[in-house]
């Protein structure tokens, strides 16, 4: 029997049962519809991108600015972005998220774009999530 290496997180198997192993059980596996759900996503997401990133750019302080592009554009960590700009990670997770206080949930860029959003008329947001929802209904 393999053994476990706690050095890797890994557990190894002998390669004779992975390959009979069929493919729909294997762990990237993807189907017809997760296919096209995946294309619908990236598809929505081209879309609404410039739109988004005039948002960032206008709406959110230097600082918010700087962690939120690092996280999601340039696919930092909180610790890598905590690293880069002398901070700690939690105080990186505030920038991004907000905090909790006296029972209210405050500050944090993400929830202010999604309050600017919610409070402005988006028509390219709206026609974007819509074919979404058609091309999700379609793959189902």
């Amino acid at each position: 029997m393999a053994e476990f290496n706690s050095d890797f997180w890994e557990v190894s198997a002998e390669s004779g049962y992975l390959e009979n192993l069929p493919a729909e059980r294997g762990l990237w596996f993807e189907n017809d519809e997760d296919r096209e759900n995946r294309y619908a996503f990236n598809e929505f997401f081209d879309e609404v991108k410039p739109f988004v990133m005039e948002l960032i750019d206008a709406k959110l302080t230097k600082r918010q600015l700087e962690v939120v592009k690092l996280y999601y554009v340039y696919g930092k960590t909180q610790e890598d972005i905590a690293t880069i700009l002398d901070l700690t990670q939690s105080t990186v997770s505030r920038h991004l998220f907000g905090t909790v206080r006296g029972g209210k949930k405050v500050g944090g860029a993400i929830p202010k774009l999604q309050k600017v959003i919610d409070k402005n008329d988006t028509p390219l947001i709206d026609a974007a999530f819509g074919t979404l929802r058609n091309k999700i209904a379609v793959a189902a």
